[in-house]
């Protein structure tokens, strides 16, 4: 150390010593104002954060409920995700008994809320009230779900054909039967004819 530093490394040991309360004071003041720094810049983190979340939450898919009965582990209604599928639903309800009849079920599907999906044994025989649609959703009142049957099944109504039950089924879901003439896809004269026929 060459003489000009040591001279000044001695000035600056002697005003430290001589103002010591100053100096201390001038340390203790950098830490607070880190600390303060460090603090406002975390609460600024946990703000965004909280905002983020928020927007996540509010872009979240809307749910759906369904009723599953039938050859399932776990009969019962389920909360779904709006564009569920009826695998989804059998998923929830704990799978397929070994006594279910896979085939009579449409695993892809699409669910509606409030739909009811029946799963029929083996061998057994879905006629009258209990008619099972494609898509595993039975028909307690024996009406043809215009969100599930199949273009055979919509053609058994009076009026339509394949060209109207390929417009029915193009078109879906519907939350209520009457859209089928208020989106014009039957006639007035057809959708009377139809109407006590079909349900959701």
């Amino acid at each position: 150390m060459d003489t000009s530093e040591k001279s000044f490394h001695d000035k600056a040991l002697l005003f430290a010593k001589q103002n010591f309360l100053i100096v201390g004071l001038f340390v203790v003041g950098l830490i607070l104002l880190s600390s303060g720094l460090i603090q406002m810049t975390g609460q600024q983190q946990a703000s965004i954060k909280f905002e983020d979340g928020q927007a996540v939450e509010g872009s979240s898919v809307s749910k759906i409920k369904v009723d599953v009965e039938g050859e399932v582990i776990k009969p019962g209604v389920y909360e779904l995700s709006q564009d569920a599928r009826v695998q989804d639903a059998l998923i929830a309800a704990g799978g397929l008994t070994s006594d279910a009849n896979r085939k009579a079920i449409n695993l892809a599907a699409k669910i509606v809320d409030g739909q009811k999906i029946y799963v029929p044994a083996e061998g057994e025989i879905v006629t009258g009230t209990t008619r099972s649609t494609s898509s595993g959703q039975a028909s307690i009142t024996g009406l043809i779900s215009v969100n599930s049957a199949s273009t055979s099944e919509l053609e058994e109504l009076p009026g339509i054909g394949p060209v109207t039950a390929g417009k029915i089924i193009d078109n879906r879901p519907y939350g209520s039967v009457e859209e089928l003439l208020e989106r014009k896809i039957v006639g007035k004269a057809t959708y009377e004819k139809i109407r006590d026929l079909i349900s959701l």
